[in-house]
This record gives C-alpha cells, sequence and structure tokens, in this order.
C-alpha cells in the first residue's frame, strides 16, 4: 500500500483509514481482500517520489463498500522500502502467485 496522505502509516488515528475504489489497482474482485494479509506499508512525501519510511505488517477489518475501502492497519516493524516499489504511485497493489 503506498499513499503520500498525512499521518499515514504510523500515526493513524485508531489506526483506521480507508482508500477510494480508484486507489485499488489492477481491477482486484473483493474476493482477494483477506484481513490479516502481510502488507507492506509505504509513506511517500507528498508530491514527489521519495520515500518518507516504510513498514511491514498487516491489514485487518476490511469492509468495502462502493466507492471506499475501509481497513484497520497493523504495523509490525519499519523497513527499507523495497527498491521495486518506489516508483509506485499512491494505491493499493496485490500480488499473487
Amino acid at each position: 500500500m503506498v499513499t503520500d496522505f498525512d499521518n499515514h502509516w504510523n500515526n493513524i488515528d485508531k489506526n483506521f483509514t480507508s482508500y477510494s475504489s480508484s486507489m485499488v489497482k489492477k481491477g482486484i474482485q473483493k474476493d482477494k481482500f483477506i484481513s490479516g494479509t502481510t502488507t507492506i506499508f509505504i509513506k511517500k512525501v507528498k508530491y514527489s517520489d521519495e520515500i518518507e519510511n516504510s513498514w511491514v505488517g498487516k491489514v485487518w477489518d476490511i469492509v468495502i463498500t462502493p466507492g471506499k475501502t475501509f481497513f484497520r492497519v497493523e504495523l509490525d516493524k519499519e523497513i527499507s522500502c523495497p527498491r521495486e516499489y518506489t516508483s509506485m504511485r499512491n494505491g493499493w497493489y496485490f500480488e499473487f502467485d
């Protein structure tokens, strides 16, 4: 997950946030949203490609409504942003084997 939103990812009120439907990449179907999925959270500096910070953690309590997907964030630890993700724009990206 990538964002340049203020107060993300380590300072979200009650660890609960949302993404608009347009931020979900690659046309993922609802059944692919699974609570407890290990996730990389990337915080970018607004209006740039610079990485402010990144973490590994999990998403929980996913609720999909028309126009928005709500979820809770659990950060486990800070990590170096994987190089292959540094150019990604705001959004929720999925990788599958």
